[in-house]
């Protein structure tokens, strides 16, 4: 039978692929024995600390022992990047940060020492103690006298295992839980492998960009100066003298803190709607704002950037309240469109990203999933409403009927209008499937007041299944305090605030979806390419997929493969659809790859 131990890692940073090393490992087992080991210099002592660990890993992989860990995916990073060898695949282990996620997605730490301060009052003092020593000589945690390491070391194990004595019993008891706990921590090592792989990007583009975005900031300074006056810098106090003093724009909002006027961009383009041309200083503020910001985003690429030009990005499988990933060092989960309504000046971001020399990436994105899962909670909850349900079966446009309600005259528009109404007709159908009011539907969909009472009026006429959802999940969320996914994970939402419970089982849901789809897609790319094709990163609804040239001849095989692993959900009533871009050149530049007529340049 295999022996459980804690098990937790000691580094010299958080960057473990861009220099940061391991130095320390500890254990602790259910009697509450905890052992230190250092790794860091050429003591005796130390070189059969690197011997121990080889057993470790030896007992762990012949399963042994089986680890716990708290964020698994970093301690088993380190503990590869010290060995030099890849052990994540063969092995089984525990995470308990993932489970405090699946227990208690509302908690508002999932931190090892606040959880264990929370529910067994440990106090947090050792850690206080090691980040004095830390401050002190400016330096990292090898630093810290080894006797003070080795309390703080043992500390953080004993805390690991008695959580998982806590939490894991509650997860085994229900096997809809245990399997969303199995299925975030396959999604634990595919993460590991995308941050190894990592993302290229073209390092002379980066520049380029940058040069033109400072060329442009300086000429927007200039212009503002020669319409003020005087130089400005379009930023701080100065621009709201400049906006609601020099120019006597309405004061549309205020900051919370302060009560001064807002500055936001949303504020701003909600005055760029109401006095247009009359005040052209608006347009230099917004592009100063959006080109400084996109200049200080590329210049973060080139800083992650290894000397091959690839980011290893951070990325955190469960980061957010509804479990979606997060991403840092650099966040690429936000990756700038040259084409957003929401920014009328954006900066080309996609640009600089590229495929590695001698691959293609395939850019693999679910089809209006956030809709579809509405329609199947619809379904579940509070009925079907047939007009979208026969859209669904014709895979035609399920925004359309919304856009001929708020705009009858829709079909007369030319495209590029068309496609902006769409949009707004977008955020407003999600606006009231998520318990919006009238007022602030009619906003989204830029209704003119005196339609958009009649018109809403009808739209949830024809719509009652839809939006009706909301209602019902605010009452199961009095009720129980949660809703739950069709996985079985629940979905904890403050009482207080009913209304995001629709928001967080949509997201909650399509989190789930796509870490599912991941490791279904991760496990069939590494039997069918040898591992030569490889998932480089999921954004949001999207994956991306490094496939190589040598096996182009292979590629609508394996794509159609994939998307049927990604649409693969029998659980989930309504079928789910993927369209596939291919970019050669770089993501800004991806086309779609027409499964019936395969042909890359």
């Amino acid at each position: 039978m295999s022996r459980l131990l804690a098990y937790d890692t000691e580094t010299t940073g958080l960057q473990l692929h861009r220099g940061d090393k391991m130095f320390a490992w500890s254990t602790c087992d259910e009697k509450g024995d905890a052992k230190v080991y250092r790794l860091d210099n050429q003591s005796f002592q130390n070189k059969a600390s690197k011997l121990d660990l080889a057993a470790f890993v030896e007992d762990w992989a012949a399963h042994k022992i089986i680890p716990i860990m708290h964020e698994a995916k970093f301690d088993l990073t380190a503990t590869e990047k010290f060995l030099g060898k890849r052990i994540a695949e063969d092995i089984k282990f525990h995470d308990t940060y993932l489970q405090s996620r699946i227990l208690r997605n509302n908690q508002s730490s999932h931190g090892l020492k606040d959880l264990a301060y929370v529910l067994a009052e440990i106090p947090k003092d050792d850690e206080a103690l090691v980040k004095q020593y830390v401050r002190r000589q400016k330096s990292d945690f090898s630093a810290v006298p080894e006797d003070v390491m080795t309390k703080y070391q043992a500390g953080d194990a004993l805390r690991t295992i008695l959580l998982h004595l806590f939490f894991y019993p509650k997860i085994k008891a229900n096997l809809q839980w245990l399997d969303v706990y199995q299925s975030e921590l396959q999604t634990a090592v595919v993460t590991m492998r995308m941050e190894e792989r990592g993302i290229m990007i073209d390092r002379n583009v980066c520049r380029t960009l940058i040069s033109q975005l400072e060329r442009q900031i300086e000429e927007v300074l200039d212009e503002a100066a020669t319409i003020v006056g005087k130089p400005v810098s379009l930023s701080g106090r100065e621009l709201i003298w400049l906006l609601y003093q020099r120019y006597n724009l309405p004061i549309l909002e205020k900051t919370p803190v302060t009560g001064e006027p807002s500055t936001e961009k949303e504020v701003l383009m909600k005055l760029k709607e109401q006095v247009g041309a009359a005040c052209p200083i608006l347009d230099l503020v917004l592009k100063h704002r959006s080109w400084t910001h996109g200049t200080a985003i590329l210049q973060s690429y080139l800083d992650y950037a290894d000397e091959e030009g690839v980011i290893h990005p951070d990325i955190n499988p469960c980061g957010a309240v509804t479990g979606r990933e997060s991403c840092s060092h650099p966040n690429l989960q936000n990756v700038a469109k040259s084409r957003v309504l929401l920014n009328p000046f954006p900066i080309p971001a996609r640009r600089v990203f590229r495929p590695r020399p001698g691959f293609v990436n395939f850019h693999i994105d679910f089809s209006g999933i956030e809709m579809r899962l509405l329609l199947h909670y619809c379904l579940i909850y509070s009925g079907k409403d047939e007009i979208l349900w026969k859209i669904v079966e014709e895979d035609g446009d399920l925004h359309y009927p919304a856009c001929k309600i708020f705009y009858p005259e829709f079909d007369t528009f030319d495209k590029s209008t068309q496609k902006t109404i769409r949009t707004a007709v977008k955020n407003a159908n999600f606006a009231g499937a998520y318990g919006a009011g009238d007022t602030k539907i009619a906003a989204t969909a830029g209704l003119p007041d005196n339609v958009a009472p009649q018109r809403i009026k009808v739209w949830r006429d024809a719509f009652p299944a839809f939006v009706g959802l909301s209602k019902v999940l605010r009452r199961l969320i009095v009720q129980q305090g949660f809703v739950e996914t069709v996985f079985g994970r629940r979905v904890f939402a403050n009482t207080q605030t009913p209304y995001i419970a629709t928001n967080y089982l949509v997201q909650t849901t399509a989190a789930e979806v796509l870490k599912r789809a991941k490791n279904s897609v991760h496990k069939y790319l590494e039997a069918a390419t040898n591992g030569e094709a490889r998932i480089l990163m999921s954004i949001h609804d999207e994956l991306i997929i490094e496939y190589p040239r040598t096996r182009l001849s292979d590629s609508k095989h394996i794509i159609e493969e994939l998307s049927w692993r990604m649409i693969d959900f029998p659980n989930i009533r309504i079928p789910l659809k993927v369209d596939t871009k291919v970019a050669t050149i770089n993501w800004e530049q991806s086309s779609p790859f027409d499964l019936k007529k395969v042909v890359i340049k």
